[in-house]
């Protein structure tokens, strides 16, 4: 019987059409996407082929989050949408970009058929009749140049009307966006279970608001003090400062000398103002050329690179036309 199930096991694996019931344990790795995917005017998305076994570690998952965060944010800053959902969909879609749909050259995170720019790919898929059950067809889906281009389509996809209850201004809550894609981008029922554990488990809110740094504000409780004492000294309710400080909520038991989280605030950090004497004065020296290559490799980043060859992060992406931070191992920059 144990023998039958590893069969069972291995065959969906080597197909392609293992479900995410790793995301629990998440040491595993998630293995393809949820079976079936709705359809939409234009453009279809389907369980990514040829997904691969990949035992990830929490190095390895932190670092794909890397690679697609900041762009997410800022196309989800821009377009009503929760990063944190877009880049949690990305993983459960791609295998944590492991997939053969989401690997070098084709980038195709989400699934999404068709073409783009005249690029496609043809792969063999399942798709679900409806009733449960599973058929293979070969399929094209869209090939990008990068995950950004991948990470607009999916952008574009959910500006349809369809999904419009997934934006931030008809879902009040990350967990109502999810909820709202589950029946939708997915026809599993536990659709948003699964992005919610993501989410929960990698700190995926922290992409919903711009960069920066959060602020905690704490006090130092004095004999006589209280919780309803407290927040209302600081213009912040009760059950703010019980959830911060994970206190009981019916006792709200408090003793002296503890330290209290009174608020979190997030600051955006301000871009750097650079002066403007010290442009010009750049600009009178002999001229800086580009005549030299660097290739990326694994761990690097656009300003570990800049630094290297003593140049700043937007100078080396403006001499490479890049416009984010993301960059792939293997790929050639031009450098001082």
């Amino acid at each position: 019987m144990k023998r039958a199930k590893k069969q069972l096991r291995r065959k969906q694996l080597l197909a392609g059409t293992g479900t995410v019931a790793a995301v629990s344990s998440l040491g595993v790795g998630i293995l393809g996407a949820v079976h079936g995917r709705a359809q939409a005017t234009g453009q279809s998305v389907s369980a990514p082929p040829q997904a691969t076994v990949f035992t990830n570690t929490d190095e390895s998952h932190t670092q794909f989050i890397k690679t697609i965060g900041d762009s997410a944010r800022d196309l989800a800053a821009k377009n009503d949408l929760y990063a944190s959902v877009m880049i949690a969909q990305a993983i459960l879609e791609s295998s944590w970009g492991q997939s053969g749909l989401a690997a070098a050259p084709n980038y195709n995170l989400f699934g999404i058929k068709g073409s783009f720019n005249g690029q496609s790919v043809s792969m063999a898929t399942q798709e679900d009749d409806c009733t449960g059950k599973r058929y293979t067809i070969q399929a094209g889906f869209r090939q990008y140049d990068n995950y950004t281009q991948s990470l607009q389509d999916y952008v574009n996809l959910l500006k349809q009307p369809m999904y419009t209850g997934a934006h931030k201004q008809n879902a009040a809550t990350y967990q109502d966006a999810t909820q709202f894609l589950t029946g939708r981008y997915a026809t599993a029922t536990d659709y948003n279970t699964h992005l919610n554990t993501l989410i929960d488990r990698y700190h995926l809110t922290d992409y919903d608001r711009p960069a920066g740094k959060l602020v905690v504000t704490t006090y130092t409780v004095k004999a006589g003090d209280s919780v309803d004492g407290i927040a209302a000294q600081y213009g912040v309710s009760a059950s703010q400062i019980v959830s911060l400080n994970n206190l009981d909520a019916q006792t709200m038991l408090i003793f002296p000398g503890q330290v209290l989280k009174v608020k979190e605030q997030y600051v955006p950090t301000e871009p750097t103002q650079q002066t403007s004497q010290a442009q010009p004065a750049a600009a009178k020296q002999q001229p800086v050329t580009y005549d030299h290559t660097h290739t990326v490799t694994a761990g690097e980043s656009i300003a570990s690179i800049a630094a290297k060859y003593q140049m700043s992060t937007d100078t080396l992406k403006s001499v490479n036309e890049l416009q984010s931070n993301l960059i792939l191992v293997g790929q050639t920059l031009k450098v001082r």
